[in-house]
């Protein structure tokens, strides 16, 4: 469904100030771009492409995710709430190493003005909040679960990562500096508000009316 594009985050992937990542996530794959472009695009194409958001505590959404190819250089893969483009994710395979191996870049953008409303009330309501360097940090275990199942001859797919698996692979990846950041950062979150205030009050609006 959504999780190749805003998943990560939900996740709990995310946590650490931007100044360390955030332009992209990046990841090596010992495999050529044809094999490696070829597994992603598999791991995609086996995501349901269309459906209703079935976040507790929101009003279903109906979602739709689209897929641009150029053949062993570039996926971009857009989703769209509503008819309205939440987030796109630009994914490029770059030769690497004479072209035995593959660096995978992934930047991701999110329109907060979709996501918000898309969100509103659920328990989700926070990721509309999250700046890009963060959903594209929150990319990382995921380029990391893909290349481990290119590089072992797998096919190739997203699903089967629970939050803990995401937070321990990102974490793993750390420095003691950058832990020290993500409990920092952790305290941050823990007082910010989660929610849009006007953005839930028309969501319990609209809830209140679909009732009637």
């Amino acid at each position: 469904m959504i999780k190749f594009l805003i998943g990560p985050a939900l996740m709990g992937g995310g946590y650490i100030a931007g100044s360390y990542y955030g332009a992209d996530a990046e990841q090596l794959v010992h495999k050529g771009p044809s094999m490696t472009y070829a597994g992603v695009e598999n791991a995609l194409s086996g995501m349901r492409q269309s459906g209703t958001t079935s976040f507790e505590g929101g009003t279903p959404v109906p979602y739709e995710l689209r897929i641009a190819h150029e053949l062993d250089r570039s996926l971009v893969v857009t989703l769209f709430f509503d008819g309205r483009q939440g987030a796109e994710a630009d994914i490029a395979f770059i030769p690497q190493n004479d072209g035995r191996d593959t660096l995978v870049t992934a930047r991701v953008h999110g329109n907060r003005e979709v996501l918000r409303p898309a969100l509103a009330g659920t328990s989700k309501a926070k990721l509309a909040y999250a700046p890009d360097w963060m959903l594209n940090l929150a990319m990382k275990p995921l380029l990391t679960q893909l290349a481990g199942q290119i590089e072992r001859g797998e096919t190739a797919s997203i699903e089967g990562m629970t939050p803990a698996d995401a937070q321990s692979q990102w974490e793993a990846q750390l420095t003691p500096e950058q832990r020290e950041q993500v409990g920092e950062w952790r305290q941050y979150q823990a007082t910010r508000p989660a929610v849009d205030p006007s953005a839930d009050a028309k969501h319990a609006l609209e809830s209140g009316k679909s009732a009637d």
